[in-house]
């Protein structure tokens, strides 16, 4: 039996394809992400022929495929502009908050140019903002936060905090010619979010592996290795930055939070993690983490959407670091089918387990103010 009401903690907004123009286009030029006819495009690696392309400030990204199907789609484009319609829709979905993530903003996160991607995370802020303000009891903003600056980065992260905005998602790893995220040079930040208590989501595609919607061409040859190597990066920069790297420890009650990994990559890591920590890491003279690697797990929260293998990770990790998500709009959503979709991943745990993973979990976090649940 699942509860009346559900949260998502992993939905998101399809922001308008002009956002940047105007704001921006003065400061940054060609340089600005927006819409463009394909054949504008021409000269890039990414561009094939036909359809208008997203180009991001560096590459370009085919805008097709981050809309759901027809049948659906007229009432998608008006939840993306009317957040009570939005409300609307949740209602008839028997979905209750929302944290909402971007679509076009997250290709932003890992442009070489920190300046642009701070500037166009800025003003998605201040329009994601006024979007919620539409609906600010059901829907919640995470700020996107460019982390090369930490000063910068501290101050975007209070001027969101101070607007109700319950998360801050960033970078997912560091660009390469930054300093990685064990360095002490962003020490202040994790002490702020820790302070705040704040969760830090690291959302897919924000990091250093490219998104396979980028690839075209002889690149799809590589789609499989590319998709593999990108859902990989959660357990990548958990282990070596916040575990190895030793922030977990520095920030013992700092939270973080995977999105759209799913959850059936953990005991394969958490096996491959021990094995590290206690066996070949003294070997190569690598330095143990403090505490027993399970341990650190008391720190994440990790959504899941409709992994299958859900099931197979009861003894990697507690139910109360588990949390749901719809998706919502994306292509794999589960708009309209929500309940039978948590009915069927999740029907093999006991009613408040249930209720724990999709409703409790995301209120506690996120700091999310409901009806009575029944």
């Amino acid at each position: 039996m699942t509860p009346r009401w559900l949260n998502s903690a992993d939905s998101h907004v399809n922001e308008p394809h002009d956002l940047w123009e105007k704001p921006l286009e003065a400061k940054w030029g060609d340089a600005v992400p927006r819409v463009i006819p394909a054949e504008q495009g021409v000269g890039s690696n990414s561009v094939t022929a036909g359809g208008r392309k997203y180009f991001t400030g560096e590459d370009y990204l085919p805008i097709g495929e981050l809309v759901l199907n027809d049948p659906v789609l007229e009432k998608v484009r008006r939840t993306n502009v009317d957040p009570a319609f939005r409300a609307l829709c949740m209602n008839e979905d028997g979905v209750w908050g929302e944290l909402l993530f971007p679509t076009l903003a997250m290709m932003v996160f890992p442009l070489p140019n920190a300046d642009l991607s701070r500037d166009c995370l800025k003003v998605y802020n201040d329009w994601l903002h006024d979007y919620c303000r539409g609906a600010p009891e059901r829907l919640f903003g995470a700020a996107l936060i460019n982390t090369e600056n930490v000063p910068l980065a501290i101050a975007e992260l209070e001027r969101n905090a101070k607007r109700g905005f319950r998360a801050a998602m960033i970078n997912g790893d560091v660009r390469p010619e930054w300093a990685p995220y064990r360095d002490r040079r962003y020490d202040p930040l994790w002490a702020r979010l820790e302070e705040m208590q704040i969760p830090a989501c690291i959302h897919i595609s924000t990091g250093k592996k490219k998104d396979i919607f980028f690839f075209n061409g002889s690149l799809l040859g590589q789609a499989a290795t590319g998709y593999l190597d990108l859902m990989a990066e959660a357990g990548e920069v958990l282990g070596n930055e916040f575990i190895f790297g030793g922030i977990l420890d520095r920030f013992p009650r700092l939270q973080l939070f995977f999105v759209e990994y799913e959850a059936s990559w953990l005991p394969h890591w958490l096996f491959r993690m021990e094995q590290l920590a206690n066996d070949f890491g003294p070997n190569l003279g690598v330095v143990k983490p403090r505490r027993p690697i399970r341990e650190y797990l008391n720190q994440i929260h990790v959504g899941v959407i409709d992994d299958p293998f859900v099931r197979h990770v009861a003894d990697a990790i507690d139910p109360a670091r588990l949390v749901w998500g719809s998706d919502y709009p994306h292509v794999r959503n589960t708009y309209g089918k929500s309940h039978q979709t948590v009915a069927k991943i999740f029907g093999h745990l006991t009613t408040p387990t249930i209720e724990q993973i999709t409703v409790e979990n995301s209120r506690r976090l996120f700091k999310i103010d409901m009806p009575a649940i029944s």
